[in-house]
């Protein structure tokens, strides 16, 4: 209760207090830009469905992933020290 009540008088205090004035200003270069280009909701979920150029690398990468997987079964299986 003594917390409540402390955590509430406290934010009623920082609510009476004077904030100092923020001046939110846009650089003069972002006043001269100009907006970015809005695309389609359609273009852009196509181009997300289109292959990409990391299918080849993930094939790769899988293929590099199995023969490490066979090599560590290998190494498992010799004996120790031989």
């Amino acid at each position: 209760m003594t917390r409540a009540l402390c955590l509430a008088l406290g934010l009623l205090l920082a609510g009476c207090s004077s904030q100092p004035e923020v001046a939110l200003r846009e650089s003069a270069v972002a006043q001269r830009a100009s907006y970015p280009a809005l695309a389609p909701l359609p273009e852009l979920l196509a181009a997300a469905d289109a292959p990409s150029r990391a299918r080849p690398a993930e094939a790769e990468l899988a293929g590099r992933a199995a023969g490490l997987r066979a090599r560590a079964a290998a190494l498992r299986a010799r004996p120790a020290g031989g």
